[in-house]
């Protein structure tokens, strides 16, 4: 970073317009100070000429902190937007492997679907089967709308289904299937151009081999919305009335994504580096950081992908604040200030104090010697010290609160990634409680006059050995009783009544086959009495006119889970988190979801004192508080879902996410 700012100082400066008027002002009073003092040489022989060699010495003092104020300046605020680029590119990055960790889960699943190993072992396929298939896949989509297609690929490579191009058939020869049957107890990930879509642009697609009592029939493929959800997660990361200039590359620094709105003028390869630099791009010269994301659960994402970002140079005066918007923090938030702009303050009144002493001897000199065409001279400068002093008060005055501004930017934004994480987690749950209704296997056994229990709990265990986001999963009938879990520690509770919170009842009266319920936050039995979210989704009859005959409810282990993302999104400075640093979920009430810090147990109350009118205008605020004899900033998020979740499905829960950093 050091070398970034000395390298590119001065073509920095030039685009900050604050700091480089205030570089000009300097020099404007500094040249007029030079012209008055000669005037005094000139014209007043009679004072001493010690006067005038201590306000040259004076002016020289001034000249050399002027320098280093500016530099101190112009390397403060660049180095905050370059450390605000960098940490939203690794929100970016993480967010993303996040979401296709999910991925490669699914394509795991869907592979052991039923149907979809019926519809490959079936030699004799017939147009009903084909529109049976097609209805289950599209239920698929529709649920898990991160995905556009589905594809099915015998093993000698013919194409049986497509779910965007029903017609289309034929032989296909594709790395990624062979892959799928070399490797069939693995899922095969893969970004490029291939045949198997339409189009010239890459397409990040999933695919797993398909098996049937140890043998490979088949490989089903999931093409994810690559281009949709990198817009989405970028977007999201803007400040007001900003452009998209934010990058996905490759290990070897070829451009995967750029936005909508930057594609004709994007680079198609950067060269990878640690350290932020500036290139040009475009006629434009701009910053360029990069970062790689951060292995979740051992997924590390495909080919070492990094999130970079090209933002220019005319735009590195963003977020310049103010001086009075941010004054009374300023004592409470010195921490956050450089030691160095510190000095500089000091060192302006020190020298201003040294040249009101040495004016005050020039007018009883000039006094003495009734030098008084002198006694003007001597107010100019004693004024021009004074502006000169303002202006070092001003400036670093008006750094303190844009640095303290961007630090409140930044927790705003940290606090919103933690809960735009969570709705993207509870967006999963929402989508497989949903899917595993619809399962033909749940739906058969349990339509059955003797209900297959056994079927059931295989079919259970099995979800949940995939899926380990879960604390358990079961299955209730029509009487609201327990039928089967995924786990023997609840198996006791077959045959009794679900909680009479978690949900279940309301999958009854479900309409919409894509319809789902979730329980308030509430300790439950079948989660050890402890609190935690319980997805519902009705499992209708494979007979009775998809008549709704029970339900199935997942367990969210949310201690687990959300203490895991509170811990991953804690800010950090180079990886060290700052002791007394802490975030929490909690209720629009105040109740405690989570939280990273064993200060605020689960299901106490938390709220302190924030802009609520900003919080639910804008969605998000951020403050400095004392709390326990200590000054934290605070930044406050609200929940606004994801895609469809808590957007368009019904479901409504907001989630307020906070996170605080001592000072």
């Amino acid at each position: 970073m050091d070398v970034f700012l000395s390298k590119n100082q001065s073509s920095i400066k030039r685009f900050i317009k604050g700091i480089d008027r205030y570089d000009q002002t300097l020099k404007s009073l500094s040249t007029w100070w030079e012209k008055i003092a000669l005037i005094g040489k000139i014209n007043s022989f009679e004072v001493a000429s010690t006067i005038l060699e201590d306000m040259d010495n004076t002016l020289g003092q001034f000249h050399l902190l002027q320098k280093r104020l500016i530099e101190s300046l112009t390397n403060e605020h660049a180095r905050k937007v370059v450390m605000q680029d960098l940490s939203r590119c690794q929100m970016a990055i993480d967010v993303l492997i996040r979401n296709l960790f999910e991925r490669t889960a699914d394509i795991g699943f869907l592979a052991t679907d039923r149907d979809v190993v019926q519809f490959f072992k079936n030699s004799d396929r017939n147009e009903g089967d084909s529109v049976f298939l097609r209805q289950r896949l599209q239920a698929y989509v529709d649920i898990y709308s991160v995905y556009q297609d589905a594809l099915l690929v015998t093993p000698d490579g013919e194409l049986i289904f497509q779910l965007s191009q029903p017609s289309r058939g034929g032989k296909v020869q594709d790395e990624l299937i062979r892959q799928a049957i070399k490797d069939p107890e693995h899922y095969v990930e893969y970004f490029g151009q291939t045949d198997l879509m339409a189009g010239s642009q890459p397409n990040l697609l999933y695919a797993n081999a398909v098996i049937d009592e140890g043998r490979v029939v088949g490989v089903i493929i999931l093409c994810f919305r690559f281009q949709n959800e990198l817009e989405e997660i970028t977007n999201h990361l803007l400040f007001e009335q900003e452009e998209n200039h934010f990058l996905l590359l490759n290990s070897a620094g070829n451009v995967l994504f750029a936005p909508q709105s930057y594609q004709q003028f994007c680079p198609t390869h950067l060269s990878l580096s640690a350290s932020p630099k500036v290139v040009s791009v475009h006629h434009k010269d701009r910053v360029q950081v990069t970062t790689k994301g951060q292995p979740y659960q051992g997924y590390t994402g495909p080919e070492n992908w990094h999130m970079g970002s090209l933002l220019a140079l005319e735009n590195m005066d963003r977020g310049v604040s103010d001086t009075q918007d941010h004054q009374t923090l300023i004592a409470d938030l010195a921490g956050l200030i450089s030691a160095d702009l510190f000095d500089i303050r000091h060192r302006s009144i020190s020298i201003n104090d040294d040249l009101e002493l040495i004016v005050l001897n020039g007018i009883i000199t000039a006094a003495r010697k009734d030098a008084v065409e002198f006694m003007p001279v001597l107010e100019a400068i004693k004024k021009i010290g004074r502006d000169i002093d303002n202006v070092f008060a001003n400036s670093i005055d008006s750094l303190f609160s844009t640095i303290i501004s961007g630090q409140l930017n930044a927790i705003r934004l940290q606090a919103s990634l933690a809960v735009d994480i969570m709705d993207r987690n509870l967006y999963e749950r929402a989508n497989d409680c949903r899917w595993w209704g619809l399962s033909t296997s749940l739906q058969t056994a349990l339509s059955a006059p003797d209900v297959d229990k056994k079927s059931i709990r295989q079919t259970l265990v099995k979800i949940h050995s995939l899926y380990t986001v879960y604390h358990t999963l079961y299955v209730y009938d029509q009487n609201g009783r327990y039928i089967a879990f995924s786990d023997d520690a609840c198996q006791h509770r077959v045959g009794q009544h679900i909680e009479s919170n978690s949900g279940g009842q309301a999958v009854f009266h479900m309409q919409d086959i894509y319809a789902y319920s979730v329980s308030p936050f509430l300790p439950f039995d079948c989660y050890d009495g402890a609190y935690t979210y319980i997805y519902n989704a009705a499992i209708r009859s494979s007979q009775k006119n998809n008549e709704v005959i029970g339900g199935i409810g997942v367990v969210f282990d949310s201690t687990v889970e959300f203490h895991a993302i509170l811990k991953d999104i804690l800010p950090s400075d180079n990886g060290v988190i700052k002791a007394g640093t802490k975030a929490l979920f909690t209720t629009e009430k105040g109740l405690v979801i989570a939280s990273s810090s064993d200060a605020h147990a689960i299901g106490s109350v938390f709220f302190p004192t924030v802009n609520m009118t900003e919080l639910h205008r804008d969605g998000s605020t951020a403050t400095a508080i004392r709390m326990d004899d200590q000054v934290y900033l605070i930044g406050a998020a609200r929940s606004n879902g994801y895609r469809e979740y808590k957007c368009q499905d019904g479901y409504e829960n907001t989630v307020i996410s906070w996170v605080l950093v001592p000072c």
